[in-house]
Parts: structure tokens; C-alpha cells; sequence
């Protein structure tokens, strides 16, 4: 028969809340520096580009000829016909564009796509380098109209990552 005591009590509460205080403490200490996020507004660009053209070049000429320093994808669906990612190379096949998300700003961007092989479903995906279309690319863009997009080095990544900084009054 188990018998309680009131002295038992104390000690598994007492445990419980030392395992607890330990594990705050170490997800404490594993916490990096927050950037704030920036609330904004946006601007929003839908475009269409057609067979055989450069996807990331012709966004990076687009916000040169309307004059904006900041855009990300929200939606993006079509096909294409060679994709250049970090660890693969797709080549004169027709591929679905499943999904594609990024930011860009005036000197670079950063996008991350998945592709899938219409014939046998399977997919692939990636940090995207480059992208030409095959049949069309449909694409919805965004500004921030409150902030902008910069790339700088992180020390803890070794990679120049994306800093958000708020326009000035004086900018917008």
C-alpha cells in the first residue's frame, strides 16, 4: 500500500521545480539577440514573365526602373526550364515551381525554391542562384513601404544575412 507523506510532497515539488529552473536557465543562455520586427506596410507588384527569360535578373532591372530598394516574393507559380540551385543544376526539362519565397535588395538577393518533376512527381529544392522560365512565371512582389532590406555579415553565420532597417520620415 503506498502511503504519502506530507514530507514527500516538498521534495518532488522542490525536484520538479529545479528541473524547471534548469531548463530555463539553459534555454536562456541559448538565446541570441532579437532584432525587433518591423511593422509595415506594403506595395504590392503582380507580374507575369514569359518563356525563356531570367527570373532574379529581371526583378533586380524591375526595382531599378521603379525605383524600389526592397521587394519580396509572396506567391509565384509557373514552370521552368533551368534552375541553377546550390547543390543541383536543372537543365532543359520542364519543371513546376512549387513553391518560391525570398527578399531582395539592391545588391542581392536571397531565394529558396521547390520544383517538381511533372512527369514523376518527385520534387527538389534549394537556395536558387538562377531561374529561367519556360512557360510563364507568375509572381506576386511586395515592398515594405516602412522599412529596407541591407545584407551584412554575421560573425555566428559566417554569411551576410538580412538586416531590416526602418525608412526616416525624410525616406519615404
Amino acid at each position: 500500500q503506498l502511503v504519502t507523506t506530507e514530507i514527500e510532497m516538498p521534495v518532488i515539488t522542490n525536484t520538479i521545480n529545479s528541473m524547471l529552473a534548469r531548463k530555463r536557465k539553459i534555454k536562456s543562455q541559448k538565446r541570441t539577440p532579437r532584432q525587433a520586427p518591423a511593422s509595415t506596410g506594403i506595395q504590392c507588384y503582380p507580374l507575369r514573365i514569359g518563356p525563356g527569360v531570367e527570373l532574379i535578373s529581371t526583378i533586380h532591372e524591375l526595382m531599378e526602373d521603379i525605383g524600389v530598394q526592397s521587394l519580396f516574393i509572396l506567391s509565384c507559380i509557373g514552370t521552368l526550364s533551368e534552375c541553377s540551385l546550390n547543390s543541383h543544376q536543372l537543365n532543359k526539362k520542364k519543371y513546376d515551381i512549387v513553391s518560391l519565397s525570398g527578399t531582395f535588395d539592391k545588391q542581392s538577393h536571397y531565394i529558396m525554391g521547390s520544383f517538381a518533376d511533372p512527369d514523376t512527381g518527385s520534387l527538389i529544392g534549394g537556395q536558387v542562384r538562377s531561374l529561367t522560365v519556360y512557360t510563364t512565371c507568375e509572381l506576386m512582389l511586395a515592398e515594405p513601404l516602412d522599412c529596407t532590406f541591407h545584407r551584412e555579415f554575421d560573425p555566428r553565420t559566417g554569411q551576410n544575412e538580412l538586416n531590416v532597417r526602418r525608412k526616416l520620415l525624410i525616406d519615404r
